[in-house]
């Protein structure tokens, strides 16, 4: 029997009959990873505490004919996170995107440095600007599109090439629209609107290392979150 060990990062966790139970993982090594954890839901599993969404656990595991989890020992907590309800529930949204949209047993370095990225930024900004909850999940909802190759065009219209008049946007063609173009079923979108948007799909974490800027973008949080909602939508009927 073979054993193995990588970092890895919780996506979710389920019952399985009475003392056991299932967990996902998004490890550095191997990607996505499902594994039978014996015993974790006993009073006293050593388990339990080690995996708790959002940590970076150090994971043993044997990859038999069932993939089972052996030991896990935390590295990082991100008590920060858990400290706070709204922190909290932006990383169960980030574990529940990733676990739905990423096929397992797949390494990808890219989501993993994501991942990795989000949960420091947010532990690190989250004591001094509160705000930050909501920009990471823009921020981590368009990157993660991006790296499964899903970004919108946002170049001008995604019919005719036009720069100008690009005032909607439609999630049929998945790109800008000129007024000559447009549907009824397409959304407005401003120049900010669509600014914001080429600027969360092309920038890294290091670009919002000024607070201003992040606030800046969040005078637009209501469309962008509707948008980046409606778009992952829109990708996940396409791939599921």
């Amino acid at each position: 029997m073979e054993y193995y060990s990588t970092l890895a990062f919780v996506l979710k966790q389920e019952p399985i009959k009475e003392h056991n139970r299932r967990y996902i993982f998004f490890t550095q090594e191997f990607g996505k990873l499902s594994l039978l954890a014996l015993g974790a839901r006993k009073i006293n599993a050593k388990l339990a505490g080690h995996l708790e969404i959002p940590t970076l656990t150090q994971i043993h595991f044997t990859m038999s004919h069932n993939l089972r989890l052996i030991t896990a020992l935390e590295e990082i907590p991100y008590l920060g996170i858990k400290k706070k309800e709204k922190a909290l529930t932006i990383a169960f949204w980030i574990a529940d995107l990733v676990n739905e949209l990423v096929i397992e047993k797949q390494s990808d370095a890219d989501i993993w440095k994501l991942l990795f990225d989000t949960f420091y930024f947010l532990e690190k900004n989250l004591n001094k600007f509160p705000e930050t909850a909501d920009f990471t999940w823009i921020y981590f909802n368009a990157q993660f599109l991006k790296i499964l190759g899903f970004s919108p065009f946002l170049d001008g219209c995604i019919e005719c090439g036009s720069k100008t008049n690009n005032k909607f946007f439609s999630f049929e063609r998945k790109g800008i629209v000129c007024q000559l173009h447009h549907d009824k079923n397409d959304w407005p979108i401003n120049s900010q609107q669509r600014k914001f948007l080429i600027f969360l799909f092309n920038s890294t974490f290091g670009d919002f290392s000024q607070v201003i800027l992040v606030r800046e973008i969040l005078k637009e949080k209501k469309y962008l979150q509707k948008f980046l909602n409606k778009f992952t939508l829109v990708i996940k009927s396409d791939i599921m």
